[in-house]
């Protein structure tokens, strides 16, 4: 019968949970409020490069951007003084370097028929248009 009993007791689920007295471990004191964790955007958090530091290249060949855009890429404007260019090297520098500011969401800039200016993302640029030249009308 032992047996049975085993049966007839896991059958009416007889719960020992009954008995069992939790509500001491409940505080039933109010919560302090926890402080808010400040959350900061990632592009804040990132190293600010120097930018009292400017760099100033003068490629000849399509080769030689190499130098300069890893500069760029880790901060730094750059002026590309493309005066000693021919015309194809010219266009392939100024279309690699307008896409490597828009990867990196800088600036490009063209200051005159021969240079260039790269600015990074955390550089602001401003374009000051000057006035007119005749100042005594």
């Amino acid at each position: 019968m032992s047996l049975l009993k085993r049966f007839v007791s896991k059958a009416t689920l007889n719960d020992d949970y009954d008995r069992y007295d939790d509500s001491s471990y409940y505080d039933d004191e109010a919560y302090a409020e926890e402080d808010e964790i400040a959350v900061t955007d990632l592009h804040a958090v990132a190293e600010q490069p120097d930018i009292s530091r400017i760099l100033t290249a003068k490629p000849r060949t399509f080769n030689d951007i190499r130098s300069f855009a890893e500069q760029y890429r880790q901060g730094i404007p750059v002026i590309v003084n493309l005066s000693e260019t021919d015309d194809v090297v010219r266009n392939r520098i100024v279309d690699f370097a307008t896409g490597m500011c828009f990867a990196l969401y800088g600036h490009f800039s063209q200051v005159s028929e021969d240079v260039v200016l790269m600015v990074p993302q955390s550089v602001r640029l401003e374009n000051q248009r000057s006035q007119s030249r005749d100042h005594f009308s």
